[in-house]
C-alpha cells in the first residue's frame, strides 16, 4: 500500500489528489493544517524536539494520529508538498513504513527568501531520514536530490467542448519577483495584436508604482475560474522565478488541456513534452514569431507522455 500524505489545504494540491480518490493500493491522507497560536506552535516545538517519539502525538489530533498508525511496516509513503520541518520530524517518529519520500514541490531557493537559509532547510529535510526528491534539475544536482518529472493530473473530466478561444496569451499568478518579465511580454503581444489576459497578484510588503499598479489585481484567482480560462487561451505564459530550471505547473497544465506553451525557461527545449510547434522560448525563439507561432496548428502531446505526468501513474515509482 502506498500512503500519500498531502497538505491540500492548497487547492492545486487538492485537484491532484482528487485523481487519487479510490485507486486500487493507494491512499490519501490529508495532512492537518493545525493553524497557528502560541500554545500550537509550543506543543510542535516540544515534540519535534524530543529525542523519543511518545506514545501518542499531543500536536496531530487523535484521528489523524490513527491514520498515521495504520501505516504497516511493510507499506510505502509519499509526503506531498508538506515541508514544515518540525511536522515531518513528529510524522517520522510516528510512522513505521521503512520507505517514505518527501517530493518538495517548489525550489529549493524561492523568490524572497535567503539562500543560506533554504540551503539549511534542504540540509534538515535529508537529515530526517526520508528519501528527498525534487522536479527541478538545477536543485537534483546542487543539492544531490533524485530528480522526478513534474506532476499534474488527467483532466478529461474538466474538459468542455465548444469553448471559444478568445484569449491569445493566459498568465495567472503571484508577482514574486516577474513583473517586469512580464510587463515586457505584455508589450510584445500587444505589439503583435494578440489578446492577453494576465491575473496578477502582488508581493506583499512590495511597493508597486501607478503604472505597475495597473497590471496587479488583489484578489486571487479560484482554481475552477483558472481551468476555465485555460480553456479559452490559446497559449499559456510560464515565467519561472530566477532560481528555478524545472517545469512549473503551467507547463504540464498546457499539455494536459492541449494548449500551447510561451516559457521563459531556456533548458525547456529539453523536456519531454517539448515541441517546437507547441513551446516558444522567451530568450532563444525571435519575438517577431510570438503572432504566427500562437496561431499556427500544432499536435497534441501523446498520450504516453502525459501519463508519465499523471499523478496516479506518477506516484507508483515511490512504491
Amino acid at each position: 500500500m502506498l500512503h500519500v500524505i498531502a497538505n491540500t489545504s492548497f487547492f492545486l494540491t487538492a485537484f491532484v489528489m482528487e485523481r487519487l480518490q479510490g485507486a486500487e493500493g493507494v491512499r490519501v491522507l490529508h495532512h492537518e493544517s493545525l493553524g497557528r497560536g502560541i500554545d500550537k506552535s509550543l506543543t510542535k516545538f516540544i515534540e519535534a524536539s524530543l529525542p523519543w517519539a511518545p506514545e501518542r502525538s499531543r500536536y496531530f489530533s487523535a484521528q489523524y494520529f490513527a491514520q498515521l498508525q495504520a501505516i504497516a511496516p511493510q507499506d510505502s509513503v509519499l509526503i506531498f508538498g508538506v515541508e514544515n520541518i518540525k511536522e515531518l520530524r513528529i510524522l517520522r517518529r510516528h510512522i513505521r513504513a521503512r520507505r517514505c519520500t518527501i517530493f518538495t514541490w517548489n525550489p529549493v531557493r524561492d523568490y524572497q527568501q535567503n539562500a543560506l537559509l533554504r540551503l539549511v532547510h534542504i540540509r534538515a529535510l535529508k537529515s530526517l531520514g526520508m528519501r528527498v526528491v525534487t522536479f527541478d534539475p538545477d536543485d537534483a544536482r546542487h543539492h544531490h536530490l533524485p530528480l522526478v518529472e513534474q506532476v499534474y493530473r488527467d483532466v478529461s473530466a474538466y474538459r468542455q467542448p465548444g469553448i471559444a478561444e478568445d484569449v491569445d496569451l493566459y498568465f495567472v499568478g503571484q508577482d514574486k519577483g516577474r513583473l517586469p518579465t512580464l510587463r515586457r511580454l505584455l508589450a510584445v503581444a500587444r505589439s503583435a495584436g494578440l489578446r492577453t489576459y494576465f491575473h496578477i497578484t502582488p508581493d506583499k510588503y512590495q511597493r508597486y508604482r501607478p503604472e505597475e499598479q495597473a497590471l496587479l489585481t488583489t484578489a486571487p484567482l479560484p482554481y475552477a475560474d483558472n481551468l476555465a480560462w485555460v480553456q479559452r487561451a490559446r497559449c499559456l505564459v510560464e515565467v519561472v522565478q530566477p532560481h528555478q530550471s524545472g517545469p512549473t505547473v503551467r507547463s504540464l497544465e498546457a499539455a494536459f488541456f492541449n494548449r500551447k506553451l510561451l516559457t521563459t525557461r531556456l533548458g525547456g527545449a529539453q523536456d519531454d513534452l517539448y515541441s517546437p510547434a507547441r513551446v516558444f522560448i522567451d530568450g532563444a525563439d525571435a519575438p517577431e514569431r510570438l503572432a504566427a507561432f500562437v496561431q499556427a496548428a500544432h499536435p497534441p502531446v501523446e498520450a504516453t507522455l502525459l501519463a508519465r505526468h499523471d499523478v496516479l501513474h506518477w506516484c507508483q515509482q515511490f512504491r
